[in-house]
């Protein structure tokens, strides 16, 4: 007996060993057949087809106010009353010279004033008694002018003396400072007035060939700062040249902007013109490689429902330059890369770029 058992426990053991591959097999086709392969796929989101089409151009702001400040006379200045950036009111005072000499000026031509207007009087009851000759008070009367009109003139130039704002507005520049002697008409103080501001922008001929002056002209614009992309300002068309720079193959335009009171806005910062784009149509372009089917007029794409995981097959109108025009909507995702051999209905997922690929 003992013999017999041992002879037959390796033909035991092959079965058991085969027995045991053959499961093996079985429960590795079960967990295939379980746990299929899901393909993964690159995606792309549909934009707003409806969404206005807007053309950019680069811009620059400018005052449309802006004023040069001097001092109409000579001398010394006393005070400079504020910085450049500073904020101004209209006829805030701004900068003094010294007024001692004009001052001075004015009290002599006073008193020069004064006498003059005595004699003139005391010529004219003269001259009714006719105590004095023609000539007397005619000379008596040119005297009084003359002293008037230099009154009138050292009032004046005391005046001067001192620099008022025009506007409301800031100061955007500043070229001198207390205690330094200019001279009359030499630049002090800018002052620009930046509740209201252009904003420049150059338009290239061959856009204006396709579209027109006209569209510009009506069209609806804003302004965005680079400064403050966040903020869109309306725009009022203003200006245009009739006639193209030579340089530059463009023509050059305005439009006028109410500063928003959170912004801080100068001449020469930059930012972009935008206009509404009327005559150019709302399409979208998808990559060769999304397309399951492409006729004259029509094609085939898929799109993937994050709900269910699933691609659908869908078709979609397409104008003569293979632009979509209907079918789909903005925030659809299409399968833009690896369509071949995607049934309809199958699951797959989105594919995601690895770190570092």
């Amino acid at each position: 007996m003992l013999s017999l058992n041992s002879k037959s426990i390796p033909g035991r053991l092959l079965t058991v060993a085969a027995f045991s591959l053959v499961l093996a097999g079985c429960n590795k086709a079960n967990s295939e057949m379980t746990n299929p392969v899901i393909k993964p796929v690159k995606l792309v989101e549909v934009p707003d087809l409806q969404a206005q089409q807007l053309d950019s151009f680069i811009a620059k702001i400018d005052a449309t106010e802006r004023a040069a400040l001097s001092f109409q006379v000579p001398g010394e200045i006393e005070t400079v009353e504020v910085q450049m950036g500073e904020p101004v009111s209209k006829g805030m005072v701004l900068a003094k010279l010294d007024p001692t000499d004009y001052q001075l000026a004015v009290d002599a031509r006073q008193a020069e004033y004064d006498l003059a207007e005595t004699q003139l009087k005391r010529a004219q009851q003269l001259m009714k008694k006719k105590l004095i000759s023609r000539d007397s008070f005619d000379q008596a009367e040119t005297s009084y002018k003359a002293a008037k009109v230099a009154l009138h003139q050292a009032k004046t130039d005391l005046q001067y003396t001192v620099i008022t704002a025009p506007f409301d507005g800031v100061v955007s520049l500043s070229f001198a400072k207390a205690h330094e002697v200019v001279a009359a008409n030499q630049p002090v103080l800018n002052v620009i007035d930046n509740s209201v501001m252009d904003v420049t922008f150059t338009i290239p001929v061959s856009y204006t060939e396709i579209y027109g002056l006209d569209m510009i002209r009506n069209g609806q614009l804003s302004v965005s700062m680079d400064s403050h992309r966040q903020y869109v300002i309306p725009a009022q068309f203003k200006e245009v040249s009739t006639q193209p720079d030579m340089d530059t193959n463009s023509y050059t335009a305005s439009v006028t902007i109410q500063r928003p009171e959170e912004l801080n806005l100068l001449s020469g910062m930059s930012g972009q013109v935008k206009l509404v784009n009327t005559q150019k149509p709302n399409h979208y372009r998808l990559a060769d490689s999304a397309w399951v089917e492409k006729q004259v007029q029509s094609g085939v794409v898929m799109r993937f429902d994050p709900q269910t995981q699933l691609v659908n097959r869908v078709e979609v109108a397409i104008d003569e330059h293979g632009n979509v025009v209907s079918g789909i909507e903005k925030g659809d995702l299409l399968v833009e890369a690896g369509v071949a051999n995607l049934m309809d209905g199958q699951q797959v997922k989105a594919w995601t770029r690895e770190a570092g690929i």
